[in-house]
């Protein structure tokens, strides 16, 4: 028996879709059958990413170069989605720096690179969320995940900050537009096995003078439950999921998808 997503033939715009866990999310609707729109800033990279995803899934993935810090660069996204496919019915805000640009005591934060960090996905976030709310309504069906991250749950940086506003504002969301068909749900990745996690984690391999694998053993094996980092893939089946028929039922949900690194009990 195959599960049905229900995803065949909606338009899906993933931001932050040319690499990482956008990149998986956008390779897994299309292969369902939704008409997929990627987005991100550098031009090169979501083209390459787009004409890859079509030979792999045999999908339709047009890739729109966007900066999401501008609201008239948003809008322009969505007009061009909605003149080239119809509509709008699903939104996965993936569109953000890893981690953070702020990661330092606050004596030592940069106040600019606070304000862009939020920038880039807090307010990122609420301008796509904007501008794609009205076609959903019209739709009357729609799906909004937004990829947060486990530092709204802890203190482990500034750059937190924009996670903990992004649970808010989900919740927020998804009582003001549930009524209208559509969900609105948080995804909190863990550490997870995509292209700046590499990068990172041999960068600090190579400052520490020790192996990948011994940093991958530290920062994801030993603190988490399954005792090993995720794969790209197993963060975005739930992203998926959120954004399928099958995920009807859930809205404003704040949920962690990371192979037990958070110890932290919700009630």
């Amino acid at each position: 028996m195959t599960l049905e997503l229900g995803v065949a033939g909606k338009v899906a715009i993933i931001t932050g879709g040319g690499v990482g866990i956008g990149k998986e999310t956008a390779r897994k609707l299309a292969a369902a059958g939704a008409k997929v729109v990627i987005a991100a800033r550098t031009k090169a990279t979501l083209e390459a990413a787009a004409a890859q995803l079509r030979e792999e899934t045999g999908g339709e993935v047009l890739a729109i170069p966007a900066d999401t810090t501008s609201m008239a660069a948003v809008q322009a996204l969505i007009d061009a989605t909605v003149a080239h496919f119809g509509g709008v019915h699903i939104l996965v805000n993936c569109a953000a720096a890893p981690g953070g640009l702020v990661r330092n005591a606050i004596e030592e934060a940069d106040e600019d690179a606070l304000l862009l960090d939020l920038n880039t996905k807090l307010m990122g976030y609420f301008r796509t969320a904007k501008a794609c709310a009205p076609h959903m309504r019209k739709a009357g069906w729609g799906r909004i995940v937004n990829v947060g991250g486990l530092t709204a749950r802890c203190t482990e940086a500034l750059s937190g900050m924009r996670n903990a506003a992004l649970v808010h504002f989900t919740k927020t969301l998804s009582d003001e537009l549930g009524r209208d068909g559509i969900t609105v749900n948080i995804i909190h990745p863990g550490v997870t096995r995509t292209e700046h996690i590499e990068q990172w984690f041999n960068a600090m391999a190579a400052e520490e003078g020790t192996t990948f694998e011994a940093i991958v053993e530290r920062e994801a094996g030993a603190p988490a439950a399954l005792r090993r980092m995720l794969e790209v893939h197993e963060v975005a089946d739930p992203i998926v999921f959120l954004a399928s028929e099958l995920g009807s039922g859930i809205t404003g949900e704040s949920i962690a998808v990371d192979g037990g690194l958070s110890r932290a009990v919700f009630l």
